[in-house]
């Protein structure tokens, strides 16, 4: 029934909102200065909802110790690269997100609390600053600006205050029910946040408690979090130069590729060239290298680091230094001081081995 309703409820909201918007047009049809005033507010509107529902995400997560990762709100997009945000427009079509890391570790339901429902929260005040605007201007100049923008932000508020899943995924309020009633996809989320804090203060992966790794709930293939946390096991056993528990990993993160993104499933590709390099197997490194093109050409420090160790395996001396200096080179402006350390063992590994 819930499953039902998951579906019903967003096309009921659509409707509403189309037919909201219609009325507004035909209120302002008869004077032109309204219906310029509402066309204005149906535009600036689009934009804005969805920018303040991100940035209620950014604001919450920022006071509760995370740092920005990538945020994208309409068109526009901002990711972090090497240390520094680079922005980029993108589809509107494409899904609203902010990505953020633990900075320290601790209280983590909490924080994770609080930074999940700050979309909700800025949403919720944006709609109703509109609407006390609407009701304050009544028949007056630029009444219809705020009562443009209303109908969409009203939908978008009422989308993300449902606890459903929709195919885009589950709203911030299934979320924060999830971290409260420790359900296992959340469980899972909050232990990864919390390792990513420990390694964020100076921690590498493989000195974090082991039971925020495997003490968890079995999830499906096509829960994200599923990827996430095999990557950080595939981190903890390279840091614990346990080769056989990170390609055990990889190759469960390999078998789940139909449910990971492109650029997740080319670094998923390239770390089985730095595994298979490190075995000696040339052909099924070049094989995967083919696979992830793209992001070995990259200016990342994995992929510097994962180069100098096919070109130390398999003859190419006189580029590992220089692949390993572009690393150490990238590695000054990483802010994770964990991943830090974390990096530089598995670059020496490769000096000490060649």
């Amino acid at each position: 029934m819930k499953r039902i309703f998951s579906k019903i409820y967003p096309m009921t909201l659509l409707v509403m909102f189309l037919a909201g918007q219609i009325v507004v047009l035909c209120c302002a049809w008869t004077n032109l200065n309204c219906l310029i005033e509402s066309v204005i507010g149906f535009a600036v509107g689009c934009i804005l909802a969805p920018m303040l529902h991100e940035l209620g995400h950014f604001s919450f997560g920022s006071a509760n110790g995370m740092a920005l990762k990538y945020i994208k709100f309409f068109c526009f997009r901002w990711v972090e690269e090497n240390g520094k945000m680079r922005f980029s427009f993108e589809s509107p079509f494409e899904s609203e997100e902010t990505q953020m890391v633990a900075t320290y570790g601790g209280d983590m339901k909490k924080r994770a609390a609080n930074y999940t429902v700050g979309g909700v929260v800025f949403g919720g005040v944006y709609t109703l600053v509109l609407l006390a605007f609407a009701l304050l201007l009544n028949e007056t100049a630029g009444m219809f600006v705020f009562v443009g923008a209303l109908p969409y932000a009203a939908y978008l508020f009422l989308l993300n205050v449902a606890p459903f899943e929709y195919v885009s995924g589950k709203t911030d309020i299934l979320v924060l029910n999830g971290i409260l009633k420790d359900a296992d996809a959340e469980k899972t989320m909050l232990a990864a946040m919390e390792i990513q804090g420990q390694v964020y203060q100076g921690k590498t992966f493989s000195e974090v408690d082991e039971t925020l790794y495997f003490d968890l709930p079995q999830l499906c293939e096509d829960e994200p979090l599923y990827a996430i946390m095999l990557d950080l096991r595939y981190r903890y056993y390279l840091d614990k130069g346990d080769l056989d528990g990170a390609v055990d990993a990889l190759n469960r993160l390999a078998v789940s590729s139909e449910y990971l993104t492109n650029n997740q499933a080319q670094q998923v590709a390239a770390q089985f060239v730095y595994v298979n390099s490190i075995l000696g197997n040339q052909t099924d490194a070049d094989k995967s290298g083919k696979l992830c093109q793209e992001f070995l050409m990259s200016e990342n420090v994995q992929a510097k680091r994962i180069l100098a160790a096919y070109a130390a395996a398999f003859g190419v001396k006189e580029k590992v230094d220089i692949l390993i200096e572009q690393a150490k080179e990238l590695l000054l402006a990483e802010k994770s001081k964990g991943e830090v350390l974390f990096e530089k063992k598995l670059l020496q590994k490769i000096v000490s081995d060649k």
